[in-house]
């Protein structure tokens, strides 16, 4: 059935799940640029949403609302198609050391596969290329020089992360959901608000359909090794030809649905942040098996005390950033 991911799924339903999945992540993030003219990035709307909430920025409702919809739509793939999640666990230092580099590498870098890849290549940004090139050569390499060593750590298990006394956080994935999403929804007009939600909602079930949201099938990818596993390339084809053939048009409209203007990147300079945080980031997908937004919509697993781990020490990473890389230059 569309959606399911298990070892035993042949490469040819494994590659139509990428596919469709990709393309739903695609109608999700083109639908977000027609509704409120933004560009959606799950690492930024993190960290924003965090920094909103401590009061590090200006509150950005859309944002808190958008990360609220991660973890409902988590909920929601967990209820409908729950062998979209991964059914076992993690170590917590190599949940942590993906989460932190994660998080350092996207904040640096300015976005991750959602942003820089979906989003990013898909308005021929050459920012964006030199970001996608940069973690994802990365990333190949450095699961490829680490499988023989660490191949073992990468097998779920049915051990309990350490750090976390349950295994199953969907309870901790709803309060956070509907806390944010309600808080989100006193700070914007219900129909921006809406359409965030759905949109994040929407995200969600693509990661799931996709198979984005098992840290096995990351490393299946992206370690070049026997019985490699090439159909989350799919993800990103999919997701890419839909917004190829939806921006273009979407972006001559005068101005998105429920918002006066569309809001997007306006830097085009190449910088070195680029590489450096895309290295960074490419390294911690690698170890960790995650990226922010399956970490996010994961917590809703029934081992989501691993995504849960995985996404503090993300927002970890992008909290040092924050505090020290930025303010230094």
């Amino acid at each position: 059935p569309l959606g399911e991911n298990t070892p035993s799924m042949d490469l040819y339903t494994s590659i139509r799940n990428a596919t469709v999945g990709g393309c739903i992540l695609g109608l999700s993030t083109s639908a977000y640029l027609a509704l409120v003219g933004r560009v959606t990035g799950m690492s930024g709307s993190l960290r924003t949403a965090y920094l909103s909430l401590t009061k590090q920025k200006s509150s950005d409702a859309l944002h808190i609302i958008y990360v609220g919809g991660l973890f409902l739509g988590g909920a929601g793939v967990r209820m409908l198609i729950p062998s979209a999640l991964e059914n076992g666990g993690y170590g917590s230092l190599m949940l942590i050391a993906g989460g932190v580099l994660t998080g350092m590498g996207t904040t640096i870098g300015h976005g991750c596969t959602s942003g820089h890849g979906l989003c990013g290549l898909a308005r021929l940004s050459k920012r964006s290329l030199l970001g996608v090139v940069s973690f994802f050569s990365t990333g190949l390499l450095t699961a490829t020089v680490l499988h023989p060593f660490f191949h073992k750590n990468w097998v779920p298990t049915r051990t309990q992360p350490s750090l976390v006394p349950v295994h199953d956080t969907l309870p901790v994935s709803v309060i956070l959901g509907a806390f944010l999403t309600l808080y989100g929804f006193t700070q914007t007009e219900i129909s921006r608000g809406l359409a965030a939600s759905f949109c994040s909602i929407l995200f969600a079930f693509g990661l799931g359909i996709s198979g984005m949201l098992q840290p096995t099938k990351i490393h299946g990818f992206l370690a070049l090794t026997t019985g490699w596993d090439p159909s989350l390339a799919f993800v990103m084809a999919g997701g890419l030809l839909t917004n190829l053939v939806l921006w273009p048009v979407i972006t001559k409209w005068t101005q998105p649905i429920t918002c006066p203007m569309f809001d997007l990147p306006k830097k085009t300079e190449l910088e070195g942040d680029l590489v450096v945080g895309g290295v960074l980031f490419g390294i911690g997908w690698a170890v960790g098996g995650l990226c922010p937004g399956p970490g996010m919509v994961g917590i809703a697993g029934p081992y989501g005390s691993s995504a849960l781990i995985w996404t503090a020490a993300c927002v970890l990473g992008q909290q040092l950033v924050v505090s020290f890389w930025k303010k230094s230059k």
